[in-house]
């Protein structure tokens, strides 16, 4: 049995790499379905849920430190809040006026003037 040893021939594996990856991106691109609704609408505002402080669990940390990392903490979670229920606020006045609208159109009612 003969063992060709020699190299292939420069670019040949490369295009068939690259053609390879096109395809799987495009099986990729098919098989994913698109969001049925868009993710961030305008005006949206992002709330981040903050994180506990780790030093109230980790037994030694400095007591004085800890407690200004919790103080920290709790205004973070009042700020959550806060923006948690103005984002639910303004979520139900897009949707009322999304409903208004498809009244009006659809029975000619709460059609503004």
């Amino acid at each position: 049995m003969i063992i060709d040893r020699r190299p292939p021939p420069r670019g040949a594996g490369r295009r068939f790499l690259s053609a390879i990856r096109v395809a799987i991106s495009a099986a990729a691109i098919a098989v994913v379905p698109a969001p049925a609704f868009p993710q961030a609408a305008s005006g949206f505002n992002l709330c981040v849920q903050p994180g506990s402080p780790p030093c109230v669990f980790m037994p030694g940390e400095a007591a004085e430190a800890c407690g200004r990392e919790v103080e920290l903490y709790i205004a973070s979670v009042f700020h959550y809040r806060e923006c948690l229920a103005r984002e639910s606020e303004r979520v139900i006045r897009e949707s009322n006026d999304v409903i208004d609208h498809w009244r009006c159109r659809e029975r000619g009612e709460r059609c503004h003037k």
